[in-house]
């Protein structure tokens, strides 16, 4: 019998590897592990040399990062987990990363201090502090991003969504990293790949639900599988006779017959 959705965990490997080859995101931990690392908090700064200090920091919060971040992703996809309630969204994702976040804080203080030192830290303990600060960043975003929430209304297949001062809501489903600019959302199997100016994050929902949630961004579904921002677009051009949009990172999606004259109407055909 087979246990594992073998499609659902290559979707899952896939996002994490995008995720995970984006630059920004790359030194945003690189500053943050510098930071912790001059600053040396929990005694690290009397126990540990500058240089080890910084490697030491720079380990905790890239391994972390890439721990917490792979395992909620795994999950995600393999269950299919998708919660709406933003509070037990917080509390389950928390607490779950929690458990392989713990084990690599432990096996790199054994490193670093080795067993004599307070025990590398409890793991009881270690876990609980290691859990309520997920659950309490996990929040922290949670709120600003519901802050940001625009009101939304459905719109019908082929019309342009009108503009407005917040963010579309579909980014709140992306890490914080990938949060930039909207350019299209792309359907890939039971999923919507989100493309943004920062690189791409696959999404557990149906397209007419994604682009419900793009309320905020003025754009235009062209194809039963394609929706994209008009600002977006760098050019629209015919391949092989068939016309089609060009965005900024040389990436193309087809603009089918179904919604031609709409995108003519909206100055893309």
């Amino acid at each position: 019998m087979n246990f594992v959705d073998w499609s659902r965990l290559q979707l899952a490997l896939r996002e994490i590897r995008a995720h995970f080859t984006n630059p920004r995101l790359l030194a945003s931990v690189t500053i943050v592990g510098l930071l912790l690392g001059i600053a040396g908090p929990f005694d690290t700064s009397s126990i540990l040399p500058l240089a080890q200090r910084l490697a030491y920091w720079l380990a905790v919060a890239g391994l972390t990062y890439f721990v917490g971040f792979a395992t909620s992703r795994v999950v995600l996809h393999l269950f299919g987990l998708s919660i709406r309630r933003i509070w037990l969204r917080v509390l389950v994702f928390g607490t779950i990363t929690g458990v392989p976040i713990t084990l690599v804080v432990l096996a790199l203080n054994l490193i670093a201090f080795g067993a004599n030192w307070q025990d590398a830290i409890a793991p009881l303990t270690l876990y609980i502090d290691v859990t309520l600060a997920s659950i309490g960043i996990a929040a922290v975003a949670e709120i600003i991003s519901a802050s940001l929430r625009p009101v939304q209304n459905a719109p019908s297949p082929g019309t342009v969504v009108g503009s407005s001062p917040a963010p579309p809501a579909i980014l709140e489903r992306l890490p914080l990293p990938l949060r930039g600019q909207l350019w299209a959302l792309v359907v890939s199997d039971h999923y919507v790949e989100v493309w943004t100016e920062r690189g791409t994050h696959l999404v557990l929902m149906r397209l007419s639900d994604a682009i419900r949630e793009t309320a905020g961004e003025n754009g235009l579904q062209i194809h039963r599988s394609h929706w994209v921002a008009l600002g977006a677009v760098k050019r629209t051009l015919k391949a092989d006779g068939k016309p089609m949009v060009e965005l900024p990172d040389g990436r193309r999606l087809p603009i089918s017959r179904t919604y031609l004259e709409a995108a003519r109407s909206a100055g893309l055909a």
